[in-house]
């Protein structure tokens, strides 16, 4: 099945907050369906969180953009900037991580 990357910066303004609320249903979505195969936050170099980036695992590309609407964090607003790519794994292997 084809893989996507989505990687989505937080909003400068209040995107800290909003993470914190919209956190745990973001995380329940995620684990929820299999769909996401890694991902996680990126940082700032104070280790906070300010963005997030994930390989998602669907049929094609219309299913991995609805995937992604549907997304906590899409439908809070949180992003100020997101990207949706289909993404081919060329050095290591799933098996290997």
């Amino acid at each position: 099945m084809p893989l996507f990357m989505f990687i989505a910066f937080d909003k400068k303004q209040g995107g800290a907050a909003l993470r914190a609320i919209t956190r745990p249903h973001h995380v329940e979505y995620t684990k929820s369906n299999g769909k996401v195969k890694f991902g996680g936050p990126f940082t700032g170099s104070d280790e906070s969180m300010i963005g997030s980036f994930s390989i998602i695992e669907a049929a094609d590309y219309d299913e991995a953009q609805a995937y992604v609407k549907n997304d906590p964090y899409v439908l809070a607003g949180l992003f100020e900037r997101q990207e949706l790519h289909p993404w081919k794994l060329t050095i290591n292997t799933f098996e290997k991580l």
